[in-house]
């Protein structure tokens, strides 16, 4: 009886390690805003890939995107252009992130981008690039 309750505690002390990298996340869900922001990351940072995780399926076949990476590194390649995220607007499953946009570094060059965003599978996804967002 001692031996298999040692063989028990063997396993469990040689099984822990591995269980608590298990579980995932903290528990929370993500949201828009934190999509929003990993999507401003990417750019700055030049991340196609994680820029084509963030694009919803319906976007990359709007734009026609074979190879989303490649057309993502095309597109932005050229003038060095930042985002900064400006706001959030959430309502249900759908939000509407506003950037803004400063080229070379320079205020001089500055816009608004509007990007929107849709939960889908539980995840948030970019479902639109474009149009000019309103001024902060």
């Amino acid at each position: 009886m001692r031996r298999a309750w040692l063989s028990v505690a063997v396993l469990v002390l040689g099984c822990a390690p591995l269980l608590a990298g298990c579980g995932g996340d903290d528990g929370g869900e993500s949201t828009a805003q934190d999509a929003a922001r990993d999507y401003v990351q990417a750019r700055n940072q030049g991340d196609a890939g994680r820029v084509c995780e963030l694009y919803s399926d319906q976007l990359i076949q709007q734009l026609h995107a074979t190879n989303c990476e490649a057309f993502v590194k095309e597109q932005t390649a050229g003038v060095a252009t930042s985002f900064n995220l400006v706001r959030v607007d959430q309502s249900g499953d759908r939000a509407t992130a506003t950037l803004r946009a400063s080229v070379a570094g320079t205020e001089a060059g500055a816009g608004h981008l509007r990007i929107t965003l849709e939960r889908q599978g539980g995840e948030w996804r970019i479902t639109s690039l474009g149009g000019a967002g309103a001024a902060d």
